[in-house]
């Protein structure tokens, strides 16, 4: 009996040494990885509670004891670029990483345009045969999952050398961004791509994303249901659990019965998973994992998904930069992104109206950029296969906004201001000292309108930085516009080649412009009150552009008229006219109507 007891407990002993854990690591870390140069470089795993862990890399140590949970982490200081380095991760066991580089990390995330392979590109054949850099390396992250928890790892997956075998399947927006700045700045770089096709932004954005902008307040507040302990998860979850137990009810009903058992029940949206369309889940699951790791900046290519939202897409933009700065904890951390490419979609503003949407953000995001490439699109083929100029355009905004190469013409042309000259309009264009096209011949897709809204193509004359417009059609114009069709290759570039991007602009509109360019009959009315539609109120009352009340203060109103005109995001103008008799004489309720205090 004693010989029994004593081989159980040497028994326990053998299965009580070979259940502690391993140090571990994410995938993340492995051969061929660069670390982030200059800057400090978090190094982190998951060990026994107790364990202390050593990093050894480049010339430092780093000690740390991991906690309850397991994890650990340590952070190197910051380190000039170079390589290949060794480094060793040791506890109770030792992981080893051989060619680790030190230099520039870039994250690259979209949809299927910065998914798009190298492979599939125009002269791919010679692009992949000649892509022999060891010093760029390549960690290709699409798990194509979503989650409605942050995960920790992208399990299966490692860094690659770039070389013919290895970059065909790589992001081909992704190499030829890094391949232009490795040529310029001659340092390792490593590049993850973390992409899915047909994808909204939304799944892409964390749930602090949202809480940034009022006006995805819905989204955010949806997203609660996701928390624990919130009132409304209490509330959905307890509707699942007794979903589930009724279901129990009727299964064992139905198996005593000899029938079939009744399908489960749906858990309420919100606290499940039902596809990659949701807000936050690829976030949770491909970008959650990685947020850790030291980056230099980030790459968008996305939209596609989103089209058709106009104006709400800069606040998506917005959302998601900042999601990303936070998680990542770089506040400053760039963000170059791709304009969408012209293709079919329908309607031929509804693109346009996108591309404002997408330069609005540009232009409100100091860190941020956009590459436009409206000049290489594919009008039958949503996925243009010129990726070259593309990853081209985002490593010049890279090389002079965030490397400091001042020198580099890296900006897009791009609507500054408009002025009446007479009969004509004069655009100034922004980012350009000389504007011209890549033909010789004239501009095209330059449009202006009178008030009545109608666009007519202008005569071009380019003047430096200038564009001045004109048209025999229009005696008065008002209104214009460039590029403002989804079906376009432009050919307006600066002096660097780089396409000048869409815009609408209009002069200031006379008070009476739209009225009486429409309605006639309103000739002997005079205005007494008149306002911007978009700027209506102003600490909880009306603001108007033109307020005569005191003019009319005593006089008897006969007639009582109102004019409304609306321009959608096609720009296609609808109005009202309706007159009745005066319902009051008060001039002061003839306007806008304001609440009592």
């Amino acid at each position: 009996m004693k010989k029994s007891v004593l081989l159980l407990a040497s028994l326990a002993a053998v299965l009580g040494g070979t259940a502690l854990a391993n140090v571990t690591q994410p995938s993340i870390f492995g051969n061929n990885m660069v670390l982030q140069r200059d800057v400090k470089v978090p190094v982190w795993g998951w060990a026994d509670q107790g364990e202390e862990v050593t990093v050894t890399f480049n010339g430092q140590t780093k000690k740390v004891v991991a906690g309850a949970d397991g994890s650990w982490q340590v952070t190197l200081d910051p380190m000039k670029f170079g390589g290949p380095f060794q480094m060793s991760v040791k506890g109770k066991n030792e992981l080893k990483y051989s060619n680790v580089a030190v230099g520039e990390v870039w994250f690259c995330s979209g949809q299927s345009n910065m998914e798009w392979r190298t492979s599939n590109v125009n002269n791919a054949g010679t692009e992949v045969k000649n892509a022999n850099y060891p010093n760029i390396r390549l960690f290709y992250a699409n798990t194509y999952k979503g989650s409605m928890v942050p995960q920790k790892d992208i399990p299966g997956r490692n860094w690659e050398v770039c070389g013919p075998r290895t970059v065909g399947r790589f992001s081909a927006v992704g190499y030829f961004f890094g391949r232009e700045i490795y040529k310029v700045l001659n340092v390792p770089v490593g590049l993850i791509s973390v992409n899915w096709g047909g994808t909204r932004i939304e799944p892409w954005t964390s749930t602090y994303g949202f809480s940034t902008q009022p006006s995805l307040t819905g989204i955010y507040n949806q997203l609660q249901a996701n928390v624990g302990g919130t009132p409304k998860n209490i509330e959905l979850s307890k509707k699942a659990i007794a979903d589930v137990e009724k279901w129990l009810v009727e299964a064992k009903k139905a198996v005593d019965s000899k029938q079939r058992m009744p399908d489960l029940p749906d858990f309420p949206n919100g606290i499940r998973y039902y596809n990659q369309g949701q807000p936050t889940v690829l976030f949770n699951n491909m970008v959650a994992p990685l947020t850790k790791y030291a980056f230099r900046g980030m790459l968008w290519y996305q939209g596609e998904a989103n089209m058709g939202e106009s104006s709400s897409y800069t606040d998506k933009m917005k959302a998601l930069a900042a999601s990303w700065r936070k998680e990542f904890n770089n506040p400053d951390m760039p963000l170059y992104f791709v304009q969408l490419a012209p293709f079919n979609y329908g309607n031929p503003e509804r693109l346009p109206v996108f591309w404002e949407a997408q330069q609005a953000y540009a232009d409100q995001d100091k860190n941020a950029g956009m590459a436009v490439i409206n000049d290489i699109g594919n009008f039958r083929d949503i996925h243009p296969r010129n990726k070259q100029d593309v990853g081209y355009r985002l490593a010049l905004l890279a090389l002079k906004h965030t490397y400091g190469k001042t020198d580099l013409v890296a900006d897009s042309p791009f609507f500054e201001s408009l002025k009446a000259d007479g009969s004509k309009l004069v655009v100034t264009f922004r980012n350009a000292k000389t504007l011209k096209t890549r033909d010789g011949k004239p501009a095209p897709y330059f449009e202006i309108a009178g008030l009545d809204g109608k666009y007519v193509p202008a005569t071009v004359v380019l003047d430096g930085n200038k564009a001045v417009l004109s048209s025999d059609k229009v005696a008065k114009p008002y209104m214009a516009r460039y590029a403002w069709n989804h079906n376009v290759t432009t050919t307006l570039v600066n002096e660097n080649n780089l396409p000048a991007g869409a815009f609408r602009a209009n002069l200031p509109i006379p008070v009476r412009g739209q009225l009486d360019a429409n309605v006639p009959e309103a000739k002997n009315f005079q205005v007494l009150y008149a306002i911007d539609a978009k700027k209506a109120w102003m600490n909880g009352a009306p603001s108007y552009l033109q307020d005569n009340a005191k003019k009319f203060s005593g006089k008897k109103i006969k007639k009582l008229g109102y004019f409304m005109c609306l321009t959608d995001n096609n720009g296609k103008a609808s109005y009202v006219f309706v007159t009745m008799d005066p319902f009051t004489q008060e001039i002061g309720k003839l306007g806008l109507p304001a609440a009592r205090t």
